[in-house]
């Protein structure tokens, strides 16, 4: 199985600007986004438009997502599809594998610390690659303990399902802070071009977009505009 980590650093070593598609059903901030498109051929169609990888959200209560969802989208693709979810037991992390992702989201703030070790070491020993995200600069001290291959910078509070002003200067914040040798995501919160070469300036290695891409009528091209004038 390809690794998330892989997908990004190939990109950036051929000159394409390492993005991740997230398909979100419902946005709790924004609605319903990804309306009445077949999975199967949304998630194609990002791949053709240049997406490294994909990500689905599978919760369902606030966000309207499936494990069937994760299915679908990643038996229409071949490169890396990564899990978001709130995950809390390891049961999780076997579903996730089981249903075709080869990476898995830990959210610091919603995994209690007394299980964020062993569910990080369930994830590895199963050959998930585990995206750490963390949203504040104490998050960002504890996954670094772990010794992570990839930290994600979420510019949203996951705690306010994502409704707060965040923006991209949590990731001009956080990301010098993380070593270079930790493959590392700007996630949510990016809507424009310049919020996206912001976090490529700020030192990240991949930038993940739902919302703004999601929201356009040709989601394939949205890609191509976000990530014009990104110098890699």
């Amino acid at each position: 199985m390809r690794k998330l980590s892989s997908a990004i650093l190939e990109a950036r070593e051929s000159g394409k600007v390492p993005l991740i598609a997230d398909i979100k059903a419902i946005s709790p901030r924004d609605g319903d986004l990804v309306r009445e498109r077949d999975p199967h051929l949304l998630a194609r169609s990002l791949v053709e438009g240049g997406a490294c990888a994909l990500s689905v959200v599978t919760e369902s209560a606030n966000f309207g997502g499936s494990l069937d969802l994760l299915r679908r989208v990643a038996g229409a693709v071949t490169v890396p599809v990564l899990r978001k979810d709130f995950i809390t037991s390891p049961d999780q992390l076997d579903e996730t594998l089981e249903a075709g992702s080869s990476a898995v989201l830990l959210t610091l703030a919603t995994i209690p610390e007394s299980l964020l070790a062993p569910i990080y070491r369930r994830a590895r020993s199963l050959g998930l690659e585990a995206v750490l995200e963390v949203h504040t600069e104490n998050e960002l001290k504890v996954a670094l303990a772990l010794d992570p291959d990839i930290v994600g910078i979420n510019n949203r509070d996951i705690l306010s399902l994502e409704r707060d002003s965040g923006d991209v200067r949590v990731t001009e914040k956080l990301a010098p802070l993380v070593p270079e040798s930790v493959v590392t995501l700007s996630e949510s919160s990016l809507l424009t071009g310049e919020d996206v070469r912001r976090a490529f300036a700020a030192g990240v290695d991949a930038v993940l977009v739902g919302t703004a891409i999601l929201q356009s009528g040709e989601p394939a091209a949205r890609i191509a505009d976000l990530t014009a004038g990104v110098r890699m």
